[in-house]
């Protein structure tokens, strides 16, 4: 593990390059938010800046 951590901390410091990743969950089923925030999650213990945007649609039946 060490020599991972060694190598992976090389690599991040050569990277300078800033680049973005937009993920969109669109799955029929369950899970989309759970994913999202898990996510986020990982983001934030790997001190990444991240975002979460939340489409909710609003159907009103007559």
């Amino acid at each position: 593990m060490a020599k991972k951590k060694i190598a992976r901390d090389r690599m991040m410091a050569s990277n300078s390059d800033e680049k973005g990743l937009i993920i969109v969950n669109t799955d029929a089923g369950k899970g989309r938010s759970s994913s999202a925030f898990g996510m986020i999650l990982r983001c934030i213990a790997h001190r990444f800046r991240g975002a979460v945007v939340q489409f909710i649609k609003w159907c009103v039946r007559h």
